[in-house]
């Protein structure tokens, strides 16, 4: 049952995340800046994510701030790059056509990383099978994103 709720769970943020990015997008276009919208957006997450680290109490878990490795606070400025670009490029490429060349990068990535462990990931070599899927998977997305 767990694993059912995370798939859903799964399904649901990559449904929120194709309806985020005209938001995003609406965002700049507003501010007439793409960094402009990109400081709203994470001005309100952050207001998003201290609330709750708040009302339930672990405030204490900002003591183990200085245990993160350095590599991965890179992770908010890939954030804030990712969020800029979808400023950016959503007008221009339609969501539908940026989601799924966003999504092909992501799996294209996650086997690589995956192949080789990256940032403490477990290993999932590159098979036959896996490698025909993303050529599958690319196919697609050539067939759906040319004009």
């Amino acid at each position: 049952m767990k694993l059912m709720l995370c798939i859903f769970g799964a399904l649901g943020l990559g449904a929120i995340v194709s309806i985020y990015m005209p938001m995003i997008s609406g965002i700049s276009k507003v501010m007439g800046s793409a960094f402009g919208g990109n400081t709203v957006f994470f001005a309100v997450a952050l207001l998003t994510s201290i609330v709750p680290l708040v009302i339930v109490g672990d405030t204490g878990t900002v003591a183990n701030l200085h245990q993160i490795p350095p590599l991965y606070y890179l992770a908010g400025v890939l954030s804030a790059l990712m969020i800029v670009g979808v400023s950016l490029l959503v007008p221009v490429l339609g969501v539908r056509r940026f989601m799924i060349l966003m999504i092909a990068g992501q799996i294209l990535m996650a086997v690589i990383a995956g192949h080789f462990g990256i940032l403490g990931m477990p290993k999932d070599y590159i098979s036959l099978k896996k490698a025909l899927g993303m050529l599958l998977v690319v196919g697609g997305i050539a067939l759906s994103v040319s004009p």
